[in-house]
């Protein structure tokens, strides 16, 4: 499986290369003040800073001189990680992308064990990498982006846990929670893997051995439940304690700007149209949505971003779906939705889609539901022209989406 990962990662970076230079060629770079090409005067080449845009400007900004203003929306591990790489590359956006696609292919390695610790096959292995790597931004994996070393914590906890390691768990699952605040949806998602991997015996046989003891009692049972209890309570504090990097940074936040809550309250200052002060349910999101597809004028830039943004919500509520109603044909676990879920709604409940389209690349169960949809689809042979065409589509859709990133066009 390794060869097959390392095939996809040249393979997407041949992609965006070609993305680059058509972006070069046929769009001007849009006038902005979040491009890469302010950050350092020393990368000339936009092949390099143009994967540094927007967000990847706070980030090496943070990295190089710490918080300015409104920058605590961004959470301070990655920034961490690129100053760190920035003592041996001497530049921050060079170790930015060093530290993205390295992590990026560990979180794919990791992912492919992961899928074969749950017995799915090789061939559902690959389609689920395939899909990942070719969505249609997944460019963020490759640039200047938490996305990547988020994903691989949020694997890395998921991986120890299901060998029952919640002290391992827990700890990466605070690095995280230290990296991006859907982090703190593991602690749900841990809890709910403990819960299914401590609640393998049925109740009938419980009521069994709880009868046994009372008829037979003997002085070994009490000392086996007491140690029992023992270590069900190590697993739970270690579990509990899952977001200390959130709880870590949400302490820095009280003492330097009085308000532990600041990475929230700075996010309306971004122009993004969220809502702090009220949650919004996605239907009324969609609602929203609706209306301006409705009346945004075809022709404006904001149109496509629009469609990009509605379709992405539309298409990963239904993976979300069916991969709840599917879990066990699939062999996907609770826990890995329960994160997803998690992961998907948060942004949701500000108001607005924007950004969405980046942030469910971390919600792996989707593309593994993705793979084995088409895999029922193929075999009953139904919807073929559909899983024929979606490859298409998504790799079509990737290049135009990165061609305008790279211009510093926004994209999600």
């Amino acid at each position: 499986m390794n060869k097959y990962i390392l095939k996809y990662f040249f393979f997407l970076q041949i992609i965006l290369l070609l993305a680059w230079f058509l972006g070069r060629q046929f769009l001007p770079v849009k006038d902005v003040v979040f491009s890469g090409k302010n950050l350092e005067k020393q990368e000339e080449s936009s092949l390099i800073w143009s994967r540094a845009n927007f967000d990847g400007v706070h980030y090496v900004t943070i990295a190089r001189g710490g918080y300015g203003y409104l920058q605590q929306a961004f959470f301070p591990f990655y920034p961490k990680v690129i100053g760190f790489g920035q003592k041996f590359l001497r530049s921050y956006i060079v170790s930015g992308l060093f530290i993205s696609n390295i992590f990026f292919i560990l979180s794919m390695l990791l992912l492919a064990k992961i899928l074969a610790l749950e017995k799915i096959n090789q061939e559902g292995i690959k389609k689920t990498l395939l899909f990942l790597f070719f969505f249609p931004t997944a460019f963020f994996f490759t640039s200047v982006y938490t996305e990547s070393l988020f994903l691989f914590l949020v694997l890395a906890s998921f991986y120890f846990a299901r060998q029952g390691k919640f002290g391992r768990a827990g700890l990466i699952a605070g690095l995280a929670s230290y990296t991006r605040l859907a982090g703190v949806f593991l602690l749900p998602a841990l809890l709910t893997e403990y819960y299914q991997q401590a609640s393998r015996r049925g109740m009938k046989e419980r009521l069994l051995a709880f009868k046994e003891r009372i008829a037979h009692p003997k002085k070994n049972h009490f000392f086996h439940l007491l140690k029992s209890r023992i270590i069900h309570t190590r697993h739970l504090v270690h579990i509990a304690l899952s977001s200390w990097g959130l709880i870590v940074y949400m302490n820095y936040l009280n003492k330097t700007q009085g308000d532990p809550l600041y990475f929230v309250r700075v996010q309306p200052g971004f122009g993004a149209q969220r809502s702090v002060d009220k949650l919004i349910l996605p239907y009324q999101v969609f609602w929203r949505y609706l209306k301006m597809i409705f009346t945004v004028y075809p022709n404006q830039w904001l149109y496509f971003n629009v469609w990009l943004e509605f379709l992405v919500a539309l298409f990963f509520i239904g993976l979300l779906l069916w991969g709840w109603y599917k879990r066990e044909e699939y062999k996907i676990r609770n826990s890995w939705l329960v994160f997803a879920a998690g992961a998907f709604v948060l942004p949701t409940l500000t108001g607005t889609f924007l950004s969405l389209p980046r942030f469910v690349l971390v919600c792996f169960p989707c593309f593994v539901v993705l793979a084995c949809l088409f895999e029922d689809l193929k075999k009953k042979k139904k919807w073929v022209w559909a899983t024929r065409a979606y490859p298409l589509i998504s790799l079509g859709l990737l290049i135009i989406c990165a061609a305008l990133f790279f211009r510093s066009y926004w994209i999600a």
